[in-house]
């Protein structure tokens, strides 16, 4: 038997809202669209000194960058799953105290917690589990879930979930959200509070792993980034949500701000259209990869915030591997499979048009100017959110500029590349890729899973749904009364619950 036991000393990981098929079109909303946090130009209120509270700010522009926003983060300190997801894409056990895989791979034991309660102060039981995932993993998984024979409740304290066929999909899977049935009620550090104007939330004293030491978590948005960072400098809000570009040096210089970087497992992509007849062609589509300078694309288009794609692959992902095909810079084969000649440069010989969101253009354009040195011209339609999710609904585009989860774990790729997968509305990917993440899909073993994730990329390399740009970086700016539980290339926003007052003499009055 395989055992796997809880580690209480990890982060909150971020994880994804709940995919419904009956209701799509929402989650994809969530995905693009910017949040109607409040109103232009409101301010956070002060903070009242008996209590610990951190005050965010977003800006406008850093709303609309967020592609899970802030509703996320509210989910994430709000909500939690069986598992969590490491940042090499392992499984780990969260509400679940641990599991036992069966050595046949066919049955796991679920075991959870003891003594978890919800946010109403109802007990977590394994009837109440059971139902939410037999709810929820369908739409999740999507086909996936095919391989899920039962889903059992024996006692209080366990959950037995049988296979039809083995599948390492499921384990990735149980970060699904746990709500309790009937009630938009979860288990995590902090509890939302209904408000009109702002997103705020309250310390759950009940939480399993103790209270948080930060009683009060308030959310506003101003109208611009520059607005909000004016606002961290005169001591108002306690944490800019996104630091821009203009602010990065500014804020680096302030004794009384520290800026947190890190990659996040979302990648600038342009997804394809297959049937397009100017994208048709895979060796069309090699070529394009290949005139991307992803190195000078991540210097230019992102001034330096992140790191070249090698195709769709997490790269902190335990089975990655830099042996794995990946798309090279090739600018002189990508001109000679596109009809090009050094006779002829500068004459068109693709021509394809790509929606792009507002806030993507500096990077777009990036793009648009390496591929004119191989001869084709990207035409840019810049679009509205809304635009791009119809265009995907309705497959009415030739190629769209995405910012796609693509991981920590493998099943968030199956979730956009598989034609039924939960994140794909049906315009992305190809029977052949369908293939390969099947295989990966039904993996019997971590060798066997490493081989299928090698053939999938290979896959990718040969026949590609799309340019594979790069991973994206973030930074969040706090004012330093805030002892932040940092850890290295991670989001400071998962380890809300662990921060504290400063110890240092020159905040700690300000507390």
């Amino acid at each position: 038997m395989t055992d796997c036991s809880t580690n209480d000393k990890g982060s909150v990981r971020q994880r994804q809202e709940r995919v419904n098929k009956n209701a799509r079109s929402s989650v994809h909303l969530l995905l693009f669209l910017p949040l109607a946090l409040t109103a232009c130009g409101s301010r956070v209120p002060q903070q009242p000194q008996q209590e610990l509270t951190l005050r965010i700010g977003v800006g406008e522009a850093a709303s609309a960058n967020a592609p899970a926003g802030l509703r996320q983060v509210v989910q994430n300190l709000s909500v939690e799953g069986l598992a969590r997801i490491a940042e090499n894409g392992r499984p780990e056990p969260r509400l679940a105290e641990k599991w036992t895989v069966t050595p046949d791979g066919l049955s796991i034991v679920v075991q959870l917690r003891p003594a978890v309660k919800f946010h109403d102060g109802s007990l977590v039981t394994a009837d109440a589990v059971a139902r939410t995932l037999r709810e929820q993993l369908p739409p999740f998984m999507g086909p996936a879930y095919e391989d899920i024979d039962e889903i059992q409740a024996p006692n209080e304290h366990e959950i037995v979930i049988k296979f039809r066929q083995a599948s390492p999909f499921l384990l990735e899977a149980l970060e699904v959200p746990v709500r309790k049935p009937g009630a938009n009620v979860g288990t995590g550090p902090f509890v939302p509070v209904p408000s009109e104007s702002t997103i705020e939330l309250r310390a759950n004293d009940d939480y399993y792993l103790g209270p948080p030491s930060i009683r009060r978590v308030v959310v506003a948005n101003y109208p611009s980034l520059r607005s909000a960072w004016a606002d961290l400098l005169r001591d108002r809000i306690d944490m800019l949500y996104e630091v821009g570009p203009d602010a990065m040096d500014s804020l680096s210089g302030s004794k009384s701000v520290s800026i947190a970087s890190f990659t996040r497992p979302y990648q600038y992509v342009i997804a394809f259209n297959l049937s397009s007849p100017n994208l048709r062609s895979a060796a069309i589509r090699r070529a394009l990869n290949a005139a991307v300078d992803r190195d000078a694309l991540v210097r230019e288009g992102l001034q330096g915030r992140g790191s070249p794609s090698a195709g769709p692959i997490w790269p902190q992902h335990w089975a990655f591997s830099t042996d794995l095909p990946k798309f090279q810079f090739a600018p002189m084969e990508a001109a000679e499979q596109l009809g090009e000649s050094k006779s002829a440069r500068g004459s068109i010989r693709l021509r394809f048009t790509c929606l792009v969101p507002g806030q993507y253009e500096r990077l777009a354009l990036v793009l648009k100017r390496q591929l004119e040195l191989v001869g084709v011209d990207m035409q840019i339609v810049e679009v509205s959110p809304d635009s791009i999710f119809e265009a995907l609904n309705t497959s009415s585009f030739e190629a769209v500029f995405l910012d796609m989860v693509s991981g920590p774990s493998f099943f968030r790729i199956y979730e956009w590349w598989h034609s039924g997968g939960s994140l794909n509305l049906g315009a992305l990917g190809s029977a052949p890729i369908d293939a390969e993440l099947d295989r990966v899909r039904h993996a019997a073993s971590d060798d066997a899973y490493r081989q299928a994730i090698a053939s999938f990329q290979r896959a990718i390399v040969n026949d590609p749904p799309a340019i594979f740009l790069a991973w994206s970086e973030r930074a969040r700016a706090v004012n330093r009364r805030f002892d932040v539980a940092a850890e290295p290339g991670r989001d400071i926003l998962t380890t809300l619950r662990l921060w504290r007052p400063t110890t240092d003499l020159q905040y700690v009055g300000r507390n």
